[in-house]
């Protein structure tokens, strides 16, 4: 049994796959198995895989049931101490794993462990390339040195856009890790499941890590950032800024299925994780993003509301897997409050 599991979820991710299996291929510490799950892809995914990877193993579903259940799927069938989750368009350093699962064998008060990602430039992708990304421009500029919450309950990945400069360069706790890539412990995520879940199922895609990072955090579980785990990364969703302007600006530039997902999500994991007192301490800030973000996205994004009247239908599963979370919850509100800044 390999002490790491990898998996990966993919969706039509050739142009990528092959640079993110070829850095696990390199990687110093080799004690890891690799899994991808495939949801349903209509190019040449699955085949490329197969017929390149052999020692990879392939689950592959027949529609695509979201980045949140297939990852369950992957975690339920994975034996592993560790379970790195990891997003094709990411290519790890070749001291990767051996830098985190040292520092994860040295840290068992931590659930989850992340590494400091650097943007790779876009502009590689050749859309003609049908093995995927031969070349790539590694840039020094972050993409993320772990998760940080506000007191208006905004998430953003911590030094996103900024240049790297040693700034993040000592290891240290942060509220969470980025689901780009993100080494979990088994057992912390074996005491935070609920209802056979890990992510939670209706967030299909995006905010799942920041829902789980949240619980562990309830659960009494350390999140630690090592910068000397290096990977890189490509991303499509840019951190919100203050403002119509600039959240204008950056939503433009996404999917309206990821905008979608993010607002619905947004307020799940508020009903899910968020403690009545820490809401009331913070109650003006959250209100000022909250009457910013709602008034944009309703009267600009009226696809929105399809998202509002999802939100409804799911809050009942959701207050019940509230109960589950504050029946179980080790820590007290102040110990998550130090964390909104």
């Amino acid at each position: 049994m390999s002490k790491v599991s990898v998996q990966i979820v993919t969706w039509n991710s050739e142009r990528y796959i092959f640079d993110c299996l070829e850095s696990l291929s390199r990687q110093t510490f080799t004690d890891f198995s690799v899994m991808v799950i495939d949801n349903h892809s209509t190019d040449s995914t699955v085949k490329f895989v197969r017929e390149h990877y052999p020692t990879v193993s392939m689950l592959q579903n027949f529609r695509n049931i979201g980045f949140t259940k297939a990852h369950n799927q992957g975690i339920h069938l994975a034996k592993g101490e560790y379970s790195l989750i990891l997003n094709p368009d990411v290519i790890l350093a070749e001291d990767f794993l051996a830098n985190l699962v040292s520092f994860a064998d040295q840290h068992p008060e931590g659930g989850s462990f992340g590494g400091k990602i650097l943007k790779l430039q876009s502009k590689a992708i050749d859309d003609d390339d049908q093995g995927g990304l031969r070349q790539v421009i590694k840039s020094e500029i972050i993409d993320s040195a772990g998760l940080q919450i506000y007191k208006s309950r905004r998430v953003v990945d911590r030094g996103e856009g900024q240049r790297d400069e040693g700034q993040y360069n000592r290891p240290e706790p942060v509220f969470g890790i980025s689901g780009a890539c993100v080494l979990y412990r088994r057992s912390a995520l074996n005491e935070v499941l609920i209802r056979n879940e890990y992510f939670d199922n209706n967030f299909f895609a995006y905010k799942e890590d920041i829902d789980l990072a949240w619980r562990l955090r309830l659960y009494g579980f350390e999140s630690w950032y090592q910068p000397a785990a290096l990977c890189y990364h490509y991303r499509g969703f840019g951190t919100a800024g203050r403002g119509f302007g600039k959240i204008n600006r950056s939503r433009r530039s996404v999917s309206k299925l990821l905008r979608f997902y993010s607002f619905k999500n947004q307020h799940l994991l508020l009903v899910k994780n968020d403690q009545w007192l820490n809401l009331l301490l913070a109650l003006p800030w959250f209100l000022l993003r909250e009457l910013q973000v709602i008034l944009y996205s309703l009267v600009f994004e009226p696809f929105q509301w399809r998202g509002v009247i999802l939100f409804f239908r799911q809050l009942p599963e959701t207050f019940n897997k509230r109960r589950v979370i504050m029946a179980h919850r080790k820590v007290q509100p102040r110990e998550i409050r130090k964390w909104f800044e």
